[in-house]
């Protein structure tokens, strides 16, 4: 299982509660850009398709989902 600092595990539960990629960014006080960078990122490492695969990796995998909402 991958570590998650604060910052990923910020975004990562926010991609996770169905945010967009601009309403991630306004909450967390990034770009767009950046946003999309982490989401990039998040695809690699959890070696997904596209963020729909992401998301349900996350919520079917309880490790996974604890280590996301983990504060």
């Amino acid at each position: 299982m991958p570590h998650l600092n604060l910052r990923q595990r910020s975004v990562l539960d926010l991609i996770t509660k169905g945010l967009h990629n601009g309403e991630i960014a306004k909450q967390l006080g990034l770009s767009e850009r950046t946003i999309k960078w982490y989401v990039s990122q998040f695809l690699m490492l959890f070696d997904a398709s596209n963020r729909t695969e992401l998301v349900g990796m996350l919520s079917s995998d309880e490790a996974l989902h604890r280590a996301v909402h983990e504060s």
